[in-house]
């Protein structure tokens, strides 16, 4: 054997860790927060039992390019098809690992400078509705733009580099706990940690 293989017993220990990680992923209740965009979909999976605090961020790039599979559905059914099942199917993968109790997504927004954006937000949010979330019977709520901004950082009209500094603020206080360097993550997964925990601000504020 060479210095550089794991023993039986340490794979063995890391497989059953794996395993008992795995299974207190379904057994305690998480909440999904996501912030919708067919090019970029940022996703946080929070563990609200004690506090708000991030387990994971994801990140659904579309903006690359697609692999043969995807090529076949594209040439029949068009690009964004293809990127809208990129978004499905990662978020079915996030409900098969985790036992998750709430979903809350941002609410589409009409920006009249990019009026496109609009349509490929509904897109997303019905697509993810009417795929997943109908036929799941899962709990889930739309949550306005302006709320999160307004909530997260006390400005309605926060800019990217705000809510980044807001989140670095809020772990520092420890208003929200995370492992996970801030330096590493999109723009698109803060703001859906941002989403979730303002979802999370207010049904406290409301059971108080």
């Amino acid at each position: 054997m060479g210095s550089k293989d794991t023993p039986l017993d340490e794979k063995k220990t890391t497989q059953e860790a794996d395993i008992s990680e795995d299974n207190e992923s379904k057994k305690k209740g998480y909440m999904l927060s996501l912030d919708p965009g067919i090019a970029f979909t940022g996703i946080s999976i929070n563990d609200i039992s004690e506090g708000f605090k991030v387990v994971e961020t994801h990140i659904v790039k579309n903006n690359r390019a697609f692999t043969p599979e995807e090529k076949v559905i594209e040439k029949s059914q068009g690009p964004r098809a293809v990127k809208l099942l990129a978004i499905i199917n990662k978020f079915k993968s996030l409900l098969e690992r985790f036992n998750i109790e709430m979903i809350v997504i941002e609410a589409p927004f009409y920006n009249a400078l990019t009026p496109q954006a609009y349509g490929s937000l509904l897109e997303v949010v019905f697509g993810l509705k009417y795929s997943v979330l109908v036929p799941m019977d899962l709990k889930y709520r739309l949550i306005e733009p302006t709320l999160v901004k307004k909530l997260f950082t006390s400005h309605g009209m926060a800019k990217k580099e705000m809510m980044k500094q807001f989140l670095i603020s809020k772990i520092a206080t420890g208003e929200i706990k995370m492992d996970k360097p801030v330096e590493s993550l999109t723009e698109h997964e803060i703001d859906s940690i941002a989403i979730g925990y303002v979802h999370w601000l207010t049904t406290q504020q409301t059971n108080t």
